[in-house]
């Protein structure tokens, strides 16, 4: 996937409106209409903390974690449809080993967790450098090496686990951190807040972000710039494997339980968040404030339609329309554009 990022659109009508001033606010004016029109509904259940908090915001932690990578990957102009398969890998690796491992220097009790931990996240960077190594150096289109890779973690997470679901993880207080609360508020939603924070500041804030954009919006000109393309597509791909791996470490820790079939849905909800981003925030290029509006955008139409008497593949329907009507207008803006 080259060229996910493009020139913003500056005018889309006569008399020269400039539809760059205003699409900032089109994301947050999307929230705040469908807080309110859920709000109207359900006054008493939807309008809540539990909801908004917990229901909402503490639900999407993990999945806004790999979208956060993702976004990594997509502003080089890839993408990465291994994410659910090496959150299922990872976590697969960390459960087995809890309560089965001791380091040296390190207290009994922590001893495990710490290793655990580290494996996850080694085996998310390893898995996010193969693909980048398939991409980028071997030449293999990342649709066919990341999807063939997915199933290759994904298969071996459930070798690993024995295909079932692995519970009670709650030694060595595994779970104290994730399913703990400060001033009220899930510690997930601050870690998942720190990560993404982090993210940010590498793509906006750093020379690998502004070479990771180069990249993504004119390979050519920025080979011609110095700069090396296929080891900044690789970074991308390996911090993509890190987030991937810390995103279903902590979705297992707050539920207790790895299950290796619980992050699958990430691959496609992580790049259509992505997209919603791109299209609410800075029409075609990649950005992590849009791809968190993405997120917690499509959790909130979810959230609101399972409180209604909609049939639940029906509001599957309703949730995937919505995508693809938000990415609509600026796609049929720049069609305009270019006749």
């Amino acid at each position: 996937m080259n060229g996910t990022t493009t020139t913003p659109a500056t005018t889309t009508g006569s008399g020269g409106f400039d539809m760059s001033r205003i699409r900032p606010y089109l994301g947050p004016l999307a929230l705040v209409v469908m807080v309110g029109f859920f709000g109207a509904l359900y006054p008493d259940t939807f309008l809540t903390k539990s909801n908004l908090v917990d229901n909402i915001l503490q639900q999407v932690t993990a999945l806004a974690i790999v979208a956060s990578v993702q976004t990594v990957v997509m502003v080089v102009g890839e993408f990465d449809l291994s994410v659910g398969g090496l959150a299922a890998l990872a976590t697969g690796f960390a459960a087995t080993i809890l309560n089965t491992a001791t380091i040296e220097g390190v207290p009994k009790e922590a001893g495990s967790l710490v290793f655990a931990v580290f494996l996850c996240v080694l085996a998310g960077l390893i898995g996010g450098a193969i693909n980048g190594a398939l991409v980028s150096y071997l030449g293999v289109l990342a649709f066919i090496a990341t999807l063939a890779m997915n199933e290759v973690y994904k298969n071996l997470a459930r070798y690993r686990v024995e295909g079932k679901p692995v519970y009670g993880l709650v030694e060595n207080n595994f779970v104290a951190v994730a399913q703990g609360r400060t001033l009220g508020v899930p510690n997930t939603i601050y870690i998942a807040f720190v990560i993404a924070a982090i993210v940010w500041f590498v793509l906006d804030r750093t020379t690998l972000g502004r070479q990771m954009y180069a990249v993504g919006g004119n390979p050519d000109a920025a080979r011609y710039s110095g700069v090396n393309i296929k080891l900044v597509k690789w970074t991308a791909f390996a911090i993509c494997g890190v987030g991937a791996a810390l995103g279903g470490l902590m979705q297992s820790a707050y539920n207790a339980t790895a299950n290796t079939t619980a992050p699958e849905p990430w691959m496609l909800k992580s790049i259509a968040a992505v997209f919603l981003g791109m299209a609410l925030m800075r029409n075609g290029r990649p950005n992590l404030p849009g791809t968190i509006l993405g997120v917690v955008l499509f959790r909130t139409l979810e959230n609101g339609l399972n409180k209604t008497d909609i049939n639940n593949y029906l509001q599957d329907v309703i949730n995937w329309l919505a995508v693809v009507l938000a990415v609509l207008p600026p796609a049929i803006a720049r069609i305009r554009e270019n006749r």
